[in-house]
């Protein structure tokens, strides 16, 4: 196997740690991607910090599959010990992202584009089965904050300024709110944990691999309005449909933008699509 260090040793900027002040003055000796931004949903430790930006190293091919990813030099990237670098590789092997070894260390599994698309088709089944579940048995009050998000996600289409990071993260929102009211709790802890166990939640944790542009970002809102009209229509089958056309859409982008970054290629039969 190969010992080469990854291209990209720059650490990813530091969760919003305002309530946990010993955590907060770690952070702040991490050095910042250029460009980064802060995450301010929720407060993330270190581990998981760590774990979300070697996540992104491996998916974009800083790291080939067989590298070796040295604790020590991770841990000197954050200026913290061993310990929480030990915790974010377990993590990373529960993703599926690693191989550990006792006494031989860790190595990155690569991922191939085609796995990403692999999960995509995973989630757009998940994601319209949840769209038909609120059509046809969610209460109007489970939906509020999902009918409310895609207010929000049409607004900042309609503003030419708006950031891709931040246009990405009101969609995953509106995503989530989706999945949270969709009546159907067993669903939504399977979605849950697909954000949270594979790599779906890091895909655009450094770069924008989608809605770079007014156009995609109105395409995406007009999607997302088409889900919940249907939905609140009570029309199950076209709620389906449209939610699975609005992730059909992300993911082409997205393998698209992936297959630059690293210059690689994806299998078109992957692209799979409704009729």
């Amino acid at each position: 196997m190969s010992a080469s260090p990854p291209r990209s040793r720059s650490a990813p900027p530091p969760a919003d740690t305002a309530d946990d002040p010993a955590l907060e003055a770690r952070a702040a000796a991490v050095v910042r991607r250029p460009g980064g931004r802060r995450r301010g949903v929720h407060t993330r430790t270190l581990p998981e910090q760590i774990a979300d930006h070697l996540s992104a190293e491996i998916l974009n091919g800083a790291y080939q599959t067989g590298d070796r990813i040295r604790e020590q030099e991770i841990a000197d990237l954050y200026g913290t010990s061993r310990g929480p670098v030990r915790e974010a590789i377990r993590a990373l092997e529960k993703r599926g992202m690693l191989q550990f070894t006792p006494r031989r260390g860790a190595f990155a599994m690569g991922f191939a584009l085609d796995a990403v698309a692999d999960q995509f088709n995973i989630r757009a089944t998940l994601m319209g089965l949840a769209a038909r579940h609120a059509a046809v048995v969610a209460e109007p009050s489970e939906l509020t904050t999902f009918v409310e998000r895609v207010a929000t996600i049409e607004a900042m289409a309609r503003a030419p300024d708006t950031e891709p990071m931040a246009f990405a993260l009101a969609s995953g929102r509106t995503g989530a709110s989706l999945s949270r009211g969709c009546g159907n709790p067993h669903l939504s802890m399977l979605l849950r944990d697909l954000a949270e166990l594979s790599l779906w939640g890091v895909i655009w944790r450094d770069t924008p691999l989608d809605f770079t542009t007014a156009a995609r970002r109105r395409e995406t809102a007009e999607g997302w309005r088409r889900v919940s009209e249907a939905i609140q229509a009570r029309d199950g089958a076209a709620a389906e449909r449209h939610m699975r056309a609005l992730m059909a859409g992300s993911r082409d982008q997205v393998l698209d933008s992936l297959a630059r970054l690293r210059g690689d290629a994806f299998d078109p039969r992957r692209l799979l699509r409704d009729g």
